[in-house]
């Protein structure tokens, strides 16, 4: 066999097992990217939510056929999902979703409330006037939330708030940094918008942290978002520890 005809044979064998060559080759590893960044942005969005609680398993069989991917796929995504802090691997284990101390939680709103304060202060700089207006519509829809005691509505508007906060202040950097201590806030967070009372403070606090991001006032805005951090540690002292919720699949 000449080299010509060596090379058509081995290109054949390739084409055989299936292994992707050429153009083809590149399509099939962006298939494979895109897949894997869907089912991450899905299975971090369930946890996120709560869909899992904080401990459960995460077992591969049902997760395979909710993410619509393989073990393989999944096994890449529960590794990114470990690097982002969200689940632990374990040795022949597999994965859970991580579980936070009400100690660890206390820490990490104290690193929040730094960022925040500075997030809320660059909204205030940046923020464009649809920006504003968007700030002042999801208040005044909470407020309605409130008032019809729709706590699902109202947790909703909530969350959207300070999502709306972080695109104004348009900082990708701090941006992520929020996004890194979300997760271990959220079954705390959501126990204490329960207490009696808190919901309405917490309304107040956001008001009063677009009051001031709509005015421009920089100072006024860092000190609101300080202010309302810290009652949220407040109140998670006064609750103690997470009650479990139910699992949710």
């Amino acid at each position: 066999m000449n080299e010509r005809e060596g090379a058509m044979a081995g290109g054949g064998s390739a084409r055989r097992e299936g292994t992707a060559t050429g153009p083809d080759a590149g399509a099939e590893s962006t298939r494979d990217s895109a897949k894997i960044d869907r089912a991450c942005r899905q299975l971090r969005k369930d946890i996120m939510e709560g869909v899992y609680s904080p401990n459960q398993r995460l077992v591969e069989a049902p997760l395979t056929r909710e993410l619509g991917i393989s073990r393989n796929t999944l096994r890449t995504v529960m590794a990114r999902l470990e690097y982002e802090g969200l689940i632990v691997l374990e040795p022949n284990r597999g994965g859970r979703v991580r579980s936070f101390s009400l100690e660890e939680a206390r820490d990490l709103l104290r690193v929040r409330e730094v960022v925040e304060a500075l997030v809320a202060g660059l909204a205030a700089e940046r923020a464009t006037e649809e920006q504003r207006s968007g700030l002042r519509a999801v208040v005044e829809e909470a407020q309605a939330a409130l008032d019809a005691d729709d706590l699902m509505r109202f947790t909703e508007m909530n969350g959207k708030f300070h999502v709306d906060v972080i695109e104004a202040a348009g900082s990708p950097k701090a941006a992520d940094v929020l996004e890194s201590l979300h997760f271990p806030l959220v079954k705390f967070q959501f126990q204490s918008v329960l207490v009696p009372g808190r919901k309405t403070e917490s309304l107040a606090e956001h008001r009063a942290l677009m009051e001031a991001i709509v005015a421009g006032d920089v100072e006024g805005a860092e000190r609101s978002a300080r202010q309302h951090i810290q009652r949220v540690r407040a109140t998670l002292d006064k609750c103690g520890p997470p009650v479990p919720l139910p699992v949710g699949r």
